[in-house]
């Protein structure tokens, strides 16, 4: 959190997110159940991230692993949207 005046604090929400694509998202549950399936499971909680955060009253940033696409579930007016930097999650 950083400091915004004496006595306030501005919150900041940090969400890190894959890239929804197939066979790149949820790798030991398409292990079960196939890729696409695994895909969809993914895309349903990412909407329900969504649908939980989009009104919360802090600053909001999305971290995606790929690229950052300019169309999507996270709304650039309520999201922030970033790239991931590092080769694996540990420098992430």
């Amino acid at each position: 959190m950083k400091k915004v005046k004496e006595n306030s604090l501005e919150e900041l929400l940090l969400i890190f997110t894959r890239n929804p694509e197939l066979g790149k998202v949820k790798k030991r549950l398409a292990a079960g159940i196939g890729d696409t399936s695994a895909l969809n499971v993914y895309k349903y909680l990412l909407k329900h991230t969504v649908e939980v955060t989009e009104n919360l009253q802090v600053e909001k940033w999305v971290f995606y692993s790929e690229d950052v696409p300019e169309e999507d579930i996270w709304d650039k007016n309520v999201f922030s949207k970033k790239l991931q930097h590092g080769k694996d999650l540990g420098e992430r």
